[in-house]
């Protein structure tokens, strides 16, 4: 995919020196009545209005783009929170998965602390 970008903005940098020397005569840019016409080469003027549209281009594009990126960094926000829950409920299924008692598998572990398990263990 490289290679091919690369290829295509040799392309695109060729012609625009191509269109640069055969276009070199000048030509008089009128911007203002008060200020004095400007003579520049027709190339310049070309790439000069060449660029000021594709700089717009890009603004309108991302303006009109913005309601997607919203949409996508709430959808990043809501994935990871479904994540965090998924990763709580795989925890919980582990823990719920181990036996409950080394002795009755199908009973409950009693919520008690060390003392009495071996309380229990030596009566």
């Amino acid at each position: 995919m490289a290679l091919i970008r690369t290829f295509i903005g040799f392309l695109i940098a060729i012609t625009l020196i191509a269109f640069a020397v055969t276009n070199r005569q000048t030509t008089t840019l009128v911007y203002s009545p008060l200020h004095e016409p400007l003579e520049l080469p027709l190339y310049m003027v070309t790439l000069l209005f060449m660029a000021v549209g594709f700089f717009l281009g890009v603004m309108v594009l991302w303006i009109n783009s913005g309601k997607t990126r919203s949409v996508k960094r709430q959808q990043r926000k809501t994935i990871k929170e479904l994540e965090k829950e998924l990763e709580s409920v795989k925890e919980s299924t582990e823990q719920a998965s181990e036996p409950a008692s080394d002795f009755f598998p199908a009973l409950p572990k009693a919520k008690s602390s060390d003392n009495s398990d071996t309380q229990q263990t030596s009566a």
